[in-house]
């Protein structure tokens, strides 16, 4: 049995299907999510209509990532920080604008982790970042992540969310990380996910990067409204894809830091992510 496991899409359709048919091409069987589908990239809903109609043919397991509690907060919370913030989360409001009900409640189904028991085989835990909470990241060399993971029965544990791919941990406990269909980090212009194949009772892994067409994926940020909403963000996301460094996070700490007013992180000035971006080396 194979099973292909896929991360942070984030809203790239492109590479979305690129990794879908070349999973389906090297016989996956399974397909498991672990979340962040929308966020960065045009057209929210190509990536949705991907997601439902895979879901329809094909046996597939989704959790929800820290992205999707960002949509469900902005429904449920009237006092919501991001619902008047200005360009720095402009790609969360673009967003937000095209999400639907079903969208909504189908974020609003997921758990935030899942324990997978397939009959044979060893069971395995997929989170976003960690069982507990999708907003933590389960690093490679951290204490903080074998405490965490000490806890887990699991002896397969697949996350996401920090967008690197690679081995998180290997003692007693596996900790694997998908890396981001959409977005990754470490990498240039490619696209990553991870494939499992069972031997009968243990797991074997195999990491997958593709090319991406990131002159197709630009062309289409820089031609969308998206680019009005967010065009610093959406800078370091062309950027990311490019060269795979400086993460988005990163170029927003900097906006942060040169703001010498100290605003809240969702009303950081125009002006300061600009000279960010620019000290930054981010075109």
């Amino acid at each position: 049995m194979k099973v292909a496991v896929l991360s942070d899409i984030h809203g790239n359709y492109h590479a979305l299907e690129n990794c879908l048919q070349d999973a389906k091409d090297r016989g996956a069987e399974k397909f498991w999510f672990l979340g962040d589908y929308l966020g960065e990239f045009p057209y929210p809903q190509k990536t949705m209509e991907i997601l439902y109609k895979f879901k329809e043919e094909n046996d597939c397991v989704f959790i929800r990532g820290n992205k999707e509690n960002y949509w469900l907060d902005r429904k449920y919370n009237p006092d919501c920080e991001w619902i008047d913030g200005n360009s720095t989360v402009g790609a969360m409001k673009y967003c937000y604008k095209y999400i639907e009900q079903k969208d909504l409640d189908f974020f609003e189904s997921l758990p935030i982790s899942r324990h997978v028991v397939i009959q044979g085989m060893e069971p395995v835990l997929l989170c976003h970042g960690s069982a507990e909470n999708n907003r933590q990241k389960l690093l490679p060399n951290d204490e903080k992540t074998r405490e965490i993971v000490e806890n887990y029965h699991e002896k397969y544990i697949l996350c996401g969310h920090s967008h690197v791919q690679g081995v998180v941990l290997d003692s007693d406990k596996l900790v694997l990380n998908a890396g981001s269909v959409g977005v990754p980090m470490n990498s240039v212009e490619s696209s990553k996910y991870l494939m499992l194949e069972s031997d009968g009772s243990q797991w074997k892994y195999d990491f997958i990067t593709l090319p991406m067409d990131v002159d197709k994926v630009e062309e289409e940020i820089r031609q969308s409204e998206l680019m009005e909403y967010a065009p610093f963000w959406s800078r370091s996301v062309i950027h990311v894809l490019r060269t795979g460094e400086i993460s988005q996070g990163t170029a927003l700490s900097k906006a942060m830091e040169i703001d010498e007013y100290k605003s809240p992180w969702y009303l950081t000035p125009d002006e300061c992510w600009e000279k960010a971006l620019e000290e930054l080396g981010i075109g």
